[in-house]
């Protein structure tokens, strides 16, 4: 965790510890969604004697990505609450941009730059030039979800879409962050009605909506969601600024708890929906994702604020040193599982392998593994020094240009990324 920012009212930057947790399993079960995709490894196993069927969850958990963009637009705005309420100010529009591009970059390039050069290019998966400098350009400008060949059906790596979509809102966030602090109301309402008008349209108008379900316009209702997450969560820790908070008491706690019980069956309840609508044909898969899209997001926040403000023994079954581990890498991984496995399945394994449990499990277990490993690597070898180079550079640089009696801003909290230097515990 970094240093306390200097402010004027000697508060310190938020970080709510139980958001590595879900960041955690939300990725990992990503993760699984993409090798059973590959492997269908059966989703029944036995737990002390016990059946346990999560078939459905890994059909669904796609859907999580939904809840990692909502973690995004929480963490994002978080910052910008605490200066409203406590005077902390945050860095300007052109650090946040800056901080954004040394966080994501790296590693993004890393992976285009051996897909491309290890992978479309030997197997030719281009059909001529012009389609590899297409596809090429438009993921250097995070562009390519607007086509459909650079979208759904780019060799160099499917899963970036996420990172696309990320890195177009951080283009329009600032304003909206300035905005939503003058006219929350106004400002949340209106990115949730364009998400919500967006999804409405595509639904009822668009009979081939591949291309367009996973746009950046149409999850401005879960950003939106995400923001308002962050002022309820800074609201219910400060309390009334007299007695204090409400949940620094037990009971409170233990009926967040409840809470956080209650909104896990609901998102099981959604993705069990969600998983039997595939008997309809991909079309009616996708329609129901833009229908189940709001409501999945409302019980995931409830989930998040719940899980934050129950008892912190209970929290620690989210935040501790495996989930925080697994956070810190988890950009990476979710980078590289997925054309790791791809790769593995068509070099290392037989065509039986949808037939076969043993190979399948040896091969679920292998894809995860190395994919961690991978991630490691990328994480502690490319992206954490070059963030802290950067980073390093920067703070000189202004060191050198800064009144010495300016307060520093802190820069935002990272989104759906971990920063590499976050090592606090629990909530600041």
């Amino acid at each position: 965790m970094r240093s306390p920012v200097n402010n004027p009212s000697g508060t310190r930057r938020m970080t709510i510890g139980v958001l590595f947790g879900f960041r955690a399993l939300m990725v990992l079960l990503v993760c699984n969604f993409h090798i059973w995709q590959l492997g269908w490894l059966p989703q029944y196993f036995q737990i002390f004697g016990i059946p346990l069927n999560v078939d459905f969850i890994t059909r669904s958990s796609y859907l999580l990505v939904d809840g990692l963009i909502l973690m995004s637009g929480l963490l994002l705005y978080l910052p910008y609450v605490q200066e409203s309420r406590q005077g902390i100010p945050v860095i300007g529009t052109r650090r946040f941009y800056l901080n954004r591009l040394v966080r994501i970059v790296p590693s993004y390039l890393l992976s285009v730059t051996v897909m491309l050069f290890f992978v479309a290019l030997p197997q030719t998966r281009y059909g001529s030039p012009q389609a590899a400098a297409k596809d090429i350009l438009t993921h250097l400008s995070f562009t390519f979800t607007f086509w459909k060949d650079t979208y759904l059906y780019t060799p160099l790596n499917g899963a970036l879409w996420t990172v696309a979509v990320e890195m177009q809102f951080y283009l329009i966030f600032p304003f909206l962050a300035r905005a939503a602090q003058k006219k929350p109301v106004l400002t949340l309402t209106s990115m949730a009605l364009v998400g919500i008008g967006y999804r409405a349209l595509v639904y009822a108008c668009v009979p081939e909506n591949a291309l367009l379900i996973n746009q950046m316009v149409g999850f401005l209702d879960v950003y939106a969601l995400g923001m308002l997450g962050a002022m309820l969560y800074v609201r219910m820790r400060e309390g009334n600024g007299v007695s204090g908070s409400l949940f620094a008491r037990p009971l409170p706690q233990i009926l967040a708890g409840v809470v956080f019980l209650a909104a896990l069956y609901g998102l099981g309840a959604l993705m069990r929906v969600q998983s039997t609508q595939s008997l309809g044909g991909v079309e009616a898969l996708r329609l129901s994702q833009l229908l189940i899209r709001l409501p999945f997001a409302l019980c995931m926040l409830t989930a998040m604020l719940g899980a934050a403000l129950m008892p912190r023994f209970a929290q620690k079954l989210l935040d501790n040193r495996l989930t925080r581990f697994m956070a810190a890498v988890s950009f990476n991984l979710y980078i590289w599982h997925q054309p790791l496995s791809a790769q593995i399945a068509r070099d290392w394994f037989p065509d039986t392998l949808h037939s076969q449990p043993p190979l399948q499990r040896a091969y679920t277990v292998l894809c995860l593994s190395l994919a961690v490993i991978v991630a490691m690597a990328a994480t502690y070898g490319v992206e954490q020094p070059i963030t802290r180079l950067s980073h390093q550079l920067i703070e000189n640089r202004r060191n050198r240009h800064e009144r010495p009696q300016t307060p520093k801003a802190e820069p935002s909290t990272d989104p759906l990324f971990l920063r590499a230097e976050e090592r606090g515990a629990g909530v600041d």
